[in-house]
């Protein structure tokens, strides 16, 4: 149950993140780039398009991407090791 409540967390966090972000962006000189990534397992594969400089950011975030996703998985495996096998019915 916990992590169903930290995945709802992080969906309603992403989306106040879209629907803040514009809004954002009239309050001074904004420079427009654009990406995304997609996370196979615990790898995040990420592309994007604009300034060469926000490179480094880009990294930064996908390996912060990477230890969460381990950290779901992690906590996930251990939930599931604590049930013993149960199938939930």
């Amino acid at each position: 149950m916990r992590l169903f409540i930290l995945a709802l967390t992080m969906i309603f966090t992403g989306f106040l993140i879209l629907f803040v972000a514009p809004f954002l962006s009239l309050a001074g000189r904004v420079e427009v780039a654009g990406g995304g990534c997609i996370v196979l397992f615990f790898i995040p594969f990420c592309f994007g398009a604009g300034s060469p400089q926000l490179l480094s950011i880009a990294v930064v975030m996908s390996a912060v991407l990477a230890v969460i996703a381990a950290l779901i998985m992690w906590l996930t495996a251990r939930e599931l090791a604590r049930r013993g096998g149960e199938t939930g019915e």
